[in-house]
């Protein structure tokens, strides 16, 4: 409890029997506390009467800066207590979180290492955006361009989609070709992750919905890499899920001469709770995506 508290409290109830009451004193007590501080400042706080009590002239100027300092002294305690147990929280998905998190949050600790660093996974842009405005994310992975107002969106990446095949279908031998020149009657396989704002996306899947094709509907990449090995059809992938094929899944991943993409960036407060470590987190995040591209440009080609 701030020092200056059972003066406010007296002054709010007007009374030093209520006042007693909140702060956990009795009557007594209270009138001893409010003398002991009159007799400090060298002025008379309150005049009382048989009603309770009231704040003198010189009582209420001195009672606006009480309240001030108490308030401050309120937010010394919360930043203290933050900056003992640092937290940042980051709202991300699945390829995300495998492909450029560990080396990020490796390097973040480097400089952080009293910091509590929580990932939060997210099944829709929606999720993260709830997240920032509830103040329970720092910031969030966002796929598309289309952010919310009133958020600061750091772009990323633009990254193509890839024609997943499974490795004894014609098309594995081939090493580039149109997708309208891949589908046939194949079965195409479609996953459920967020692209719909996509909107070079959107109308290759609404074409292929006109041509009654989409067979299967996955909840995610890892899940549709695992369907296209089986032989159950076809699909597209972004190029940030690729990492999660392995020689066991048996597919073909193939470059598309008309290949929709993606954009994914960050999300964040326009003004965030804690700018530096906020900063910082994007700075590492940037650095991490280029050197991933680099990686990635040179493997693919």
């Amino acid at each position: 409890m701030g020092k200056y508290r059972p003066i406010i409290v007296t002054a709010d109830c007007g009374s030093l029997t209520r006042a007693g009451k909140i702060l956990g004193y009795a009557q007594p007590n209270m009138g001893s506390i409010v003398t002991r501080f009159e007799n400090e400042l060298g002025v008379k706080l309150f005049t009382r009467s048989k009603h309770g009590v009231t704040l003198t002239k010189t009582g209420e100027k001195l009672v606006d800066i009480m309240r001030q300092i108490d308030d401050m002294e309120e937010y010394l305690q919360e930043v203290s207590v933050r900056t003992r147990t640092e937290r940042f929280r980051v709202g991300v998905f699945q390829s995300v979180a495998s492909q450029w998190m560990p080396q990020v949050m490796t390097r973040f600790f480097q400089e952080n290492p009293d910091t509590v660093f929580h990932m939060e996974h997210l099944n829709r842009n929606l999720e993260g955006e709830q997240g920032i405005l509830e103040n329970w994310l720092d910031c969030a992975f966002f796929r598309g361009t289309n952010y919310p107002e009133g958020m600061q969106y750091i772009p990323l990446i633009t990254e193509p989609f890839y024609l997943l095949v499974p490795d004894n279908s014609p098309l594995s031998e081939v090493t580039t070709l149109r997708l309208e020149d891949a589908v046939g009657d194949f079965p195409f396989i479609r996953t459920d992750e967020e692209f719909d704002n996509e909107e070079s996306y959107k109308e290759i899947r609404q074409k292929l919905m006109e041509r009654d094709i989409i067979k299967v509907s996955a909840s995610d990449d890892h899940t549709v890499i695992t369907l296209v090995s089986q032989g159950l059809g076809m699909s597209l992938i972004p190029r940030l899920s690729l990492s999660g094929i392995t020689p066991e899944h048996r597919v073909k991943a193939i470059p598309l001469q008309d290949a929709p993409t993606r954009s994914i960036g960050l999300i964040l407060p326009k003004k965030p709770e804690d700018p530096a470590l906020t900063t910082q987190f994007v700075a590492l995040m940037q650095a991490r995506v280029r050197e991933w591209e680099q990686t990635h440009m040179v493997s693919l080609s």
